[in-house]
């Protein structure tokens, strides 16, 4: 059994999962186990197991007879895996399970977002809802200041991790010429008492700033921040802010709020609102690009990018499953097209899978946009790409 998790589940493990084909078939499972209103799983455990059982019944009045035997006997091979997903000892809310029911091989994944419970059954994994899950829980920094010091996390899939710590450094009051003789400290509101402290202070808060805004530069290359959520206070948040540079890839968030203090349960939850909001406003910015930047928009115009390596970016409606085919050489294109010279075409009722395949193993970011053949997208049965050229 492999195992996935937050930190795991890179775009190499999601396009080794979009491979993965099965010539009984790959069984894959995804279980919401939210402990809040059921914390012993039962609902989710009666849910899914109707759910198999509707799938059993399906396979047999389907047939041929001989295949729905293969798969009963695959299913009851990975029935007890199935069976733990929803048990309460195991971790995450968000859990999936793949199993290739000829061998019984799995890949086994859970994450502190949820997952909507779903059973499929095809010649390969069912990744889509984990490819949501990998987008709207991209890697991101989070910056938690305050005056007495300064954490910095990596949050990704719901999972806040503490990677530094750092304190404002204390220093030692040098020896300060006093004011006017007879002059009392009401009387002398900018002595130079007064103005060598303020000045000790001022270049003591920017030592700290800029130590916690190189550590934030170092850590957002090395983890592939594409975001960082600052906290500390209106003056803190943005100092912190400008401090980093503009060269840095990441977008910056800037939250006045002082979310240092919260309790661990509460932050965890305010972080996790704020980046979610910001990934509904960044899918709502990659389709207004779909409008004014150089794109294919549609099935025949993404697949003939895909088969070029053009595409950088695509984007696609989950709840579509496209028609197509693929050629010989493993070119995909839309139902009903003819390739150049001719070359025989074979039907692929996957071809949404393996457009996700060439995305990934071409280097293309992929987001699936829910709605977006209804909305932006409709015109183009709610698929794009962003091109490279």
């Amino acid at each position: 059994m492999t195992d996935l998790t937050a930190q795991t589940l890179t775009t190499e493990a999601l396009l080794e999962l979009a491979r993965r084909t099965d010539p009984v078939g790959v069984i894959s499972v995804y279980v919401d186990a939210d402990p809040g209103e059921d914390p012993r799983r039962r609902g989710a455990a009666i849910d899914i197991g109707n759910r198999l059982d509707e799938l059993q019944r399906r396979v047999s009045d389907e047939g041929p007879p001989q295949r729905a035997r293969a798969i009963e006997e695959g299913l009851e091979r990975v029935r007890p895996q199935i069976d733990a997903l929803t048990a309460p000892t195991q971790s995450g809310r968000g859990r999936a399970l793949f199993c290739a029911l000829s061998d019984g091989s799995t890949t086994r994944f859970w994450s502190q977002m949820p997952l909507a419970n779903r059973v499929v059954l095809d010649t390969g994994a069912f990744i889509h809802p984990l490819l949501e899950l990998a987008d709207e829980g991209r890697p991101a920094g989070v910056v938690l200041a305050a005056q007495d010091g300064a954490r910095v996390l990596d949050w990704r899939l719901e999972e806040l991790r503490e990677i530094a710590s750092l304190e404002p450094e204390v220093v030692e009051a040098p020896h300060e010429r006093s004011g006017p003789v007879g002059a009392s400290p009401a009387s002398r509101p900018s002595s130079p008492k007064r103005e060598q402290r303020v000045a000790r202070e001022r270049d003591r808060v920017a030592r700290f700033i800029d130590g916690v805004a190189a550590v934030v530069e170092r850590e957002a290359q090395e983890r592939g921040w594409e975001r960082v959520l600052i906290s500390g206070g209106e003056r803190l948040t943005q100092s912190l802010a400008g401090a980093l540079p503009a060269s840095m890839p990441a977008r910056v968030l800037r939250d006045p709020r002082l979310l240092a203090r919260l309790p661990a349960a509460e932050l965890s939850a305010a972080i996790g609102q704020r980046l979610h909001e910001d990934h509904r406003e960044h899918e709502a910015a990659l389709l207004a690009r779909t409008g004014e930047e150089a794109v294919a928009r549609g099935l025949s115009e993404v697949a003939g990018a895909l088969n070029e390596g053009r595409a950088a970016h695509l984007l696609y409606d989950p709840d579509v499953r496209y028609q197509g085919m693929v050629d010989a050489d493993g070119a995909l294109y839309a139902a009903g097209e003819e390739p150049p010279g001719g070359r025989g075409l074979t039907p692929e009722p996957r071809l949404t899978e393996r457009l996700v395949e060439r995305a990934l193993g071409t280097g293309a970011r992929v987001t699936p946009i829910e709605g977006a053949a209804d909305g932006a997208l409709a015109d183009a049965d709610g698929i794009a790409a962003l091109l490279r050229w």
